[in-house]
């Protein structure tokens, strides 16, 4: 008896205590080499419950295409993904461009021209700018701060709903200038010279690697390890900063030994899947990490082989199988829903206390799917009319860019009434008039000019 006692308890506290690799919120996502990857990265992404994961990726200025990155925002609002967009610029021999005013004015406007698919939009600040790699050759942490504060202000210029996180940090980078500058020297500098620049930025990002060497386990702690995060916010505050950032650890994981040559410093797809597990459940359990994108998804040429989760043929290491049989949970981020009226029909004689049928067409120039989410608009109804609301079936899905028509039903109560309107919420209305004084017959007012000219612009 006392055995079965022992063994019920012991599974009662087990689903109590046990957990998915995301605790609460969906911090799983992918690192992506390309827009393309999203195709089967998805697959990964939000497998096993999970619902609106991430995906980093990183825009350069020679990558400016519309359609391009329309059709991966529309795809990440298909397949319920959240972008996290890191801006880059172009290369200039072995480094990176340092980005001008012009260049962040044009990466700005062009990010803010697309419909993205989430209300809150993610930008990453550049790359790792304690490399002189990333920054012309040489660290620069003053022309940084100006250039982050400036992007940041005209980010926020253009929307307020643009999220800026501070560019990641080489946490494991030695202080060798000009070349190279250690992660607590950057943060000292960046206090010293504008501490503003904390107050221009929303989140973290974080590289929070297994280092030295990409060698470490997930039970190290310290700078060096996979909380590397936990001690950038604690550097932060000891330099007298009281905001407090949420983080977002865009690249991190262990490489493993398959890859185009083989390397046996490093574990093998088995460990580096496991340790990558562990490390989730320790991230899952911090609510300030909103987010994890491991390095990288589809990479399996050199120099970065032994971090792709895809070999040779791009097919997924066995292993990491794992991930998507991993139980995850959902987000729920906002979506901005916004319509137009597209065309309004209504029948030209109209008698009082008959029911008729009207057709309205709207536009979906949000961000919401209709149908995936409820979209009804309630009618702004007076004493004299009766008109049924119009909705999407739940069974339709309506895309940001297309037309809904929607039938309604509506009846003129009162023939005493000379104007009568008829609307929804928001949007514009329809007036109903009376043909004459006298009459009993309503008939909907419209403008001539309106619409002949309406009639030719179809031409």
């Amino acid at each position: 008896m006392k055995k079965i006692v022992f063994l019920f308890l012991f599974i009662f506290f087990w689903l109590i205590f046990s957990k998915s690799i995301l605790a609460s919120d969906n911090i799983f996502g992918l690192h992506l080499t390309q827009t393309q990857d999203l195709s089967t990265a998805k697959d990964v992404i939000n497998s096993s419950g999970g619902d609106w994961g991430w995906a980093t990726i990183v825009i350069r200025l020679d990558q400016l295409n519309h359609q391009t990155w329309q059709d991966f925002f529309d795809d990440c609002r298909k397949y319920h993904i959240i972008p996290i967009i890191r801006l880059s610029t172009i290369g200039e021999g072995d480094n990176w461009k340092i980005p001008q005013n012009s260049d962040i004015d044009n990466l700005a406007t062009f990010l803010n021209s697309l419909n993205w698919p989430t209300k809150t939009q993610y930008i990453i600040l550049f790359n790792e700018i304690n490399h002189g790699q990333e920054w012309g050759g040489e660290v620069d942490i003053k022309n940084y701060v100006d250039t982050a504060i400036y992007t940041s202000q005209k980010f926020k210029s253009l929307n307020q709903n643009f999220f800026i996180l501070g560019s990641a940090i080489d946490l494991a980078s030695p202080d060798k200038s000009p070349k190279f500058l250690s992660a607590k020297t950057v943060y000292q500098q960046i206090y010293d010279y504008k501490p503003e620049y904390f107050d221009n930025i929303d989140g973290i990002a974080s590289h929070s690697y297994p280092n030295h060497g990409f060698i470490g386990t997930p039970k190290d702690i310290g700078q060096h390890s996979i909380r590397g995060y936990q001690w950038e916010l604690e550097t932060i505050k000891k330099l007298s900063i009281k905001k407090e950032f949420p983080v977002f650890i865009t690249e991190t994981g262990w490489p493993h030994k398959e890859g185009v040559n083989k390397k046996n410093i490093f574990y093998t797809t088995k460990t580096t899947a496991q340790f990558l597990l562990d490390a989730y459940q320790i991230w899952s359990e911090d609510y300030r990490v909103k987010a994890v994108t491991p390095f990288i998804y589809n990479y399996p040429q050199i120099p970065f082989d032994h971090f792709s989760w895809l070999d040779q043929n791009e097919k997924l290491f066995p292993e990491y199988q794992k991930f998507i049989d991993q139980p995850k949970n959902a987000n729920t981020p906002e979506q901005i829903t916004r319509y137009e009226l597209f065309k309004n029909q209504i029948p030209f004689i109209i008698f009082a206390n008959h029911e008729y049928t009207g057709q309205i067409s709207l536009k979906n120039i949000g961000q919401s799917i209709w149908g995936e989410k409820t979209f009804c608009l309630e009618p702004q109804n007076t004493d004299q009319i009766e008109i049924t609301p119009i909705c999407v079936n739940s069974n339709d899905q309506i895309y940001p860019g297309q037309i809904k028509i929607f039938p309604f039903r509506f009846k003129i109560k009162d023939s005493n009434t000379k104007k009568i309107s008829i609307s929804w919420q928001d949007l514009p209305s329809t007036e109903i008039t009376l043909f004459s004084e006298n009459s009993i017959i309503y008939h909907p007012k419209f403008n001539l000019f309106e619409k002949i000219s309406s009639f030719f612009a179809k031409f």
